[in-house]
């Protein structure tokens, strides 16, 4: 405090203090509140109240019904009076027809006996073995007009009937706002109610973002390491460089380019066939996105930088002329790694563990869009189908808080595996 006192004045000093309060306060703490109030709060859904908003909901949906019953029924009723209202008008002959009629078939007198040529033509027998044109004129209602507009009548009825009954429960639910829809209490049961494939989701999900973990370790590892001793400043600008780049590009566009070299047409396939290994003309393109195993790959690629950083820092701090008296004294390479090397670079590891794992674990937009449908789901992608698809927010909050109380455990876990502390991983 008083560093930053010295550096920047009381003034600034306490600006920043409090957006940081703010921003702890407003971000962390209290969505963190609610999700957890939430995550032990059981709505129980049966009884009067559940009753009402149901039976809300079903007239609403009657309504509707109604509303496409009578759209459809006046359709039919103007097509079937049609007729009727150019007979009862007279038959005014048209223009395009005038030559065809000769005026003697005309009668003198306003009769409404049609003239022969414009008689209905019978509908044409169908032929044995063919099937009739689907451009054949429709048939008549099935209905007669009569019963057409009875049947009008009664659903106009049933509809007004509905709607006075709708008023009645909207004002019973607006006199009951505390007991209407829903019964809340504290309790445990959004916990114990999660299905076992669901729990089973969860247990598996924890496991795959440990194998994503470990997978990045061990693609990021030689890289961290080959970057922290790199003698020269050009190679250490082009490592880092490739390693940035990407970044540069959306995360979503990242996926979908994975996307477009693992499916079936994709690029990797199209290597395969040139290769002559497969046959993609017959059908034989390997659709690698139906696999975890494709999920792991785009998901270490996509977290990369998390693993790689960390690692990095710790290793540049760690002093060459260790290794260099390693290597005189006739020490194996692994056994620099593993003597020097890694208990060394133990913070960087322990950061870039946590971050790796906590991403993969709570990652949905990966296993969503990587082959979805086609591989084990996610505990990510059912907590997004708890909120946005069943609707229950109080669920969806119970299963978040279970995999961060996971992550937590993971933190702590992996503190005690790699024996630092917080202030270890600080640095």
């Amino acid at each position: 405090m008083a560093s930053l006192i010295r550096s920047y004045g009381k003034g600034l000093t306490a600006v920043f203090l409090l957006l940081t309060a703010a921003w702890i306060a407003l971000l962390i703490v209290l969505p963190q509140a609610r999700l957890i109030e939430r995550a032990f709060t059981y709505t129980d859904r049966a009884g009067e109240a559940a009753t009402l908003s149901l039976e809300i909901d079903r007239a609403y949906t009657r309504v509707f019904e109604i509303d496409t019953d009578l759209r459809d029924l006046r359709r039919d009723l103007e097509g079937a009076s049609a007729p009727a209202g150019g007979a009862a008008g007279g038959l005014v002959p048209s223009p395009s027809l005038t030559p065809s009629l000769p005026s003697p078939s005309l009668p003198a007198a306003p009769s409404l006996t049609p003239s022969p040529s414009l008689a209905p033509s019978p509908s044409p027998t169908p032929t044995p073995g063919v099937a009739p044109s689907p451009f054949a004129p429709s048939a008549s209602p099935t209905l007669p007009p009569a019963q057409i507009e009875a049947r009008i009548a009664e659903l106009e009825a049933e509809k007004a009937d509905l709607q006075t009954r709708l008023a009645g429960l909207e004002e019973q639910e607006s006199s009951n706002n505390s007991a209407v829809g829903i019964n809340e209490s504290y309790s445990l049961q959004n916990f114990t109610n999660m299905s076992d494939i669901h729990f089973r989701i969860f247990v598996s999900t924890l496991f795959y973002a440990l194998c994503v973990t470990v997978l990045a370790f061990v693609v990021c590892y030689p890289v961290a390491y080959a970057a922290a001793t790199a003698r020269s400043a050009n190679k250490l600008a082009l490592l880092m460089l490739g390693l940035v780049i990407p970044y540069a590009i959306n995360e979503l566009l990242r996926i979908f380019s994975w996307v477009m070299i693992l499916e079936k047409n994709g690029i990797l396939n199209g290597v395969l066939d040139f290769l002559g290994i497969i046959d993609m003309q017959a059908g034989e393109g390997i659709r690698f996105v139906a696999s975890n195993g494709a999920v792991f790959t785009v998901m270490v690629y996509a977290y990369v930088l998390f693993m790689v950083f960390p690692i990095y820092n710790t290793i540049e701090t760690l002093d060459r002329n260790q290794i260099e008296a390693a290597r005189d004294l006739g020490s194996a390479t692994w056994r620099i790694h593993w003597r020097i090397v890694l208990p060394h670079a133990k913070p960087g590891i322990a950061v870039g563990a946590i971050m790796t794992f906590m991403l993969s674990a709570g990652s949905i937009a990966v296993p969503e869009i990587v082959g979805r449908g086609l591989h084990p789901d996610w505990f990510a992608q059912v907590i997004y189908r708890r909120f946005f698809e069943a609707d229950s927010w109080n669920e969806g909050a119970a299963y978040s808080l279970a995999l961060l109380v996971a992550c937590i455990a993971f933190v702590l876990v992996n503190m005690a595996v790699f024996k630092v502390g917080i202030r270890d991983i600080a640095k």
